[in-house]
């Protein structure tokens, strides 16, 4: 575990009820009512505990789906991936937490790696998309975001095109980007950029970006803020579902797509296997990957992981997003190493 995952160790587990998942909404979606037309197994009983990376309000709203059908209450600890991790890491073999959702594939793939996560394969995997699903069903990507440059039209000098336009001089000292050590997303962008580029592209364009007085501060949320407000014009790997739900709003918020490709970063749910309802935490990401559940997320302007769940009206598809040619077995290898070298490079 990394010494800014132990820093925060103590303030998340003093405040975790009161912190909000990777890129909150500043108020919450309006989702359509859905009629649950999913069957909970016979005998469920109990609750669980849920620490989830996710916008506060999509998780509220997928567990009372849940638990409206279930009966099972679910307990939530809400934070950024980073410490969500910090949380687990610090808990060790005795972690009280049945089911994980968090927003990076990495520390996801971490887990299963060391044997923690219980293979489980729910209903409804068939229809995720390629990718999507870890090695031997220990962990599965529930939905997805795009990550992209998020540009606020009134601050910004102009709509760029690409990661790389952003080191421009009319550019200096206006973009701001999630610190990769809080937001998974971040990790994984950074991780995909050098599985698809090398390391020698990757960091000479981060040298120049930097050079050019980019910033790293805190998560997407804050990231956004920033933006939002006025202080910075551009967040360099910016989820769009924050944005396009800031936009809708009013915010003049563009989500641009960089035209050498990102990232669609799925976002990982899995059960431990310490779990002490196993029974209600596979009924629970059941739930997760039902119609009904995946349009909840479309509703929260996320990509679904089931193909044959839409996206909300104004958001791009998986199909519309240009991706970088990277594997997650890829990001999987090199995510920690990369973030590791990033931090020594540009914020020690």
């Amino acid at each position: 575990m990394s010494l800014p995952r132990r820093a925060v160790i103590a303030a998340v587990a003093a405040a975790t009820l009161a912190t909000t998942g990777c890129g909150t909404h500043a108020e919450p979606a309006s989702v359509p009512a859905v009629t649950s037309s999913w069957t909970p197994p016979p005998g469920l009983s109990g609750q669980l505990t849920l620490y989830s990376a996710n916008p506060q309000d999509l998780t509220d709203d997928l567990l009372a789906g849940f638990t409206r059908a279930s009966g099972v209450k679910v307990h939530v600890v809400n934070g950024e991936t980073g410490k969500i991790t910090a949380i687990l890491d610090k808990e060790g073999p005795q972690p009280q937490a049945d089911v994980v959702y968090l927003a990076s594939w990495t520390p996801a793939a971490e887990y299963d790696l060391q044997g923690r996560t219980l293979p489980y394969t729910p209903h409804g995997a068939d229809r995720v998309h390629d990718g999507w699903i870890g090695k031997d069903h220990g962990f599965i990507g529930r939905d997805g975001s795009a990550l992209t440059m998020v540009v606020n039209s009134k601050a910004s000098p102009r709509l760029p095109n690409d990661w790389a336009d952003l080191a421009a001089p009319e550019f200096h000292g206006r973009v701001i980007m999630p610190d990769p050590r809080e937001s998974g997303t971040a990790r994984d962008l950074l991780a995909a950029m050098v599985s698809a580029w090398g390391k020698d592209r990757t960091w000479a364009m981060f040298d120049a970006l930097f050079d050019n007085g980019m910033v790293v501060r805190g998560g997407n949320g804050p990231a956004l803020d920033q933006v939002t407000a006025g202080a910075y014009a551009v967040v360099l790997g910016g989820v769009d579902y924050a944005a396009y739900d800031a936009a809708a709003k009013g915010v003049p918020l563009r989500v641009i797509s960089p035209s050498s490709g990102t990232v669609i970063t799925p976002r990982p749910v899995f059960i431990l296997n310490t779990t002490r309802n196993p029974a209600a935490a596979k009924a629970l990401v059941d739930y997760m990957f039902t119609p009904e559940a995946q349009q909840i997320t479309a509703a929260h302007k996320m990509i679904p992981a089931r193909t044959d769940v839409p996206v909300a009206p104004g958001t791009r598809s998986y199909d519309e997003v240009k991706q970088l040619p990277f594997s997650w077995d890829q990001v999987k290898g090199n995510g920690t190493g990369i973030l590791t070298e990033f931090t020594q490079r540009y914020l020690s």
